[in-house]
């Protein structure tokens, strides 16, 4: 039974819907059913600009900075560690470029919903982007060569909490951004911190490898964040027009300030290795 196809196919497709329904549901005022599918299934479609950046940091970038992404295979088969080109994987490649495309449709279409009206909706639409892509991510593996199996699919719950975190910890820094009232200044680095934030902890824990430590502890962060969110939600709710929306700006510091600090993180690698 645990072996057969459709239920290692439901076991890997049916936590990320199920933890979507519990995030969901935990908005005492939930968001419209089909926004949320939606924002899941702007996660799923993240693969589709994702591969055309992939290919071209792999094909064209990674050798324009002098990196040979090949020797991190013959590392896995016992050569010496490439720290620069391990550093670009997983800094650029994987955590800026997966955590950007969440970023602006987080940015550019769920924030400008009417019915994201209080801090908890960031964070739940966050969530359904990450638990979206977690989703699509998940299914490729499962499809890889040898991979059909249930072990397959255990390995995969680790990223699946953590692209559940991603996007709580981002749709949690940009909800404190959009409802902030006290000064300009305080939501613009609120706006970079949402994505800076989510790529450095989505960068280093695929630099570390999956250690039992990362799960636990963005399963406490999340717990936190949506424990946090819900108190807000007794205190105010904000009608729709008075979110501050964010600014082409603003947006532009946000990935401009993110790419810089994954620029230096890359760059010692280098210098280091």
């Amino acid at each position: 039974m645990f072996s057969s196809p459709l239920f290692i196919y439901l076991a890997t497709v049916l936590p990320p819907i199920i933890l979507g329904i519990i995030i969901w549901k935990s908005d005492k005022f939930p968001e419209p059913g089909k926004f949320l599918v939606t924002a899941f299934m702007l996660g799923v479609s993240i693969f589709l600009p994702l591969d055309f950046l992939i290919i071209f940091s792999e094909d064209y970038l990674a050798p324009f900075l002098g990196l040979n992404l090949e020797l991190i295979s013959k590392w896995e088969e016992g050569g010496d560690f490439p720290r620069g080109e391990f550093a670009f994987k997983h800094f650029f490649r994987a955590a800026y470029l997966e955590e950007g495309i969440k970023f602006a449709f987080l940015i550019f279409i769920c924030v400008r919903l009417d019915a994201l009206n209080e801090p908890i909706d960031a964070i739940v639409y966050g969530a359904a982007i990450g638990l979206g892509y977690a989703a699509m991510e998940n299914l490729f593996y499962l499809y890889a060569p040898d991979a059909w199996s249930l072990e397959t699919v255990k390995t995969r719950y680790y990223p699946l909490i953590m692209h559940l975190g991603f996007g709580v910890v981002m749709g949690w820094l940009l909800s404190l951004s959009l409802f902030d009232e006290t000064s300009k200044f305080k939501r613009t680095f609120l706006i970079i911190l949402s994505l800076l934030i989510p790529v450095l902890f989505h960068g280093t824990y695929n630099y570390y490898g999956t250690a039992d430590i990362f799960p636990i502890l963005t399963i406490i962060l999340v717990i936190s964040i949506i424990y946090w969110a819900r108190r807000e939600q007794l205190k105010k709710i904000t009608e729709a027009e008075d979110k501050n929306v964010p600014i082409i700006s603003d947006i532009t510091y946000a990935y401009g300030l993110t790419l810089l600090l994954v620029a230096v993180v890359v760059t010692s690698a280098i210098l280091y290795s």
